[in-house]
């Protein structure tokens, strides 16, 4: 019978314990959302989707440019080079099924008419030239478009 209250205390001290780290354990403040790109990004994810497959690409959404984008070794002030672009994203890229990156789409609207939008604007042209191409309206030819751009690269 002294086994069973030994059990019994020893059950209780494990739920205790148990509580407590449960208690002690911090919540994150995170949240999934239900889908990677806004409305506007959907609409035109599903007008490109079969022109790239027609052109036999890739789409990749919102890739970061930093992870496409590398800063040539022994660049000094290395840190205050990749601070310029480690929060910035691209938002669709378009792959050859080797996933070589062919071109960078930018999404345009309103939101780029302020000054801090044309400045990161600005800096995406310079950093990625004419693979970069910005589609402001979903009324655009977006094929017309795409084709022109994929002739204009060597």
């Amino acid at each position: 019978m002294d086994w069973i209250v030994w059990l019994a205390i020893a059950l209780i001290i494990i739920a205790v314990i148990i509580w407590i780290l449960l208690r002690l354990r911090v919540k994150m403040p995170y949240e999934m959302n239900e889908t990677i790109l806004t409305e506007r990004e959907r609409s035109f994810y599903r007008i490109l989707k079969p022109i790239a497959d027609k052109l036999e690409l890739q789409i990749c959404p919102k890739v970061r440019v930093a992870d496409i984008v590398s800063i040539k070794k022994g660049t000094k002030d290395w840190q205050k080079w990749f601070n310029k672009i480690r929060s910035k994203h691209v938002d669709f890229l378009l792959c050859d099924y080797d996933m070589n990156i062919v071109l960078l789409l930018e999404l345009d609207d309103s939101s780029h008419d302020s000054e801090r939008a044309k400045k990161n604007d600005e800096f995406k042209n310079r950093l990625f030239g004419e693979r970069l191409v910005r589609i402001r309206s979903l009324k655009e030819d977006v094929e017309a478009v795409l084709v022109s751009a994929l002739k204009k690269l060597p």
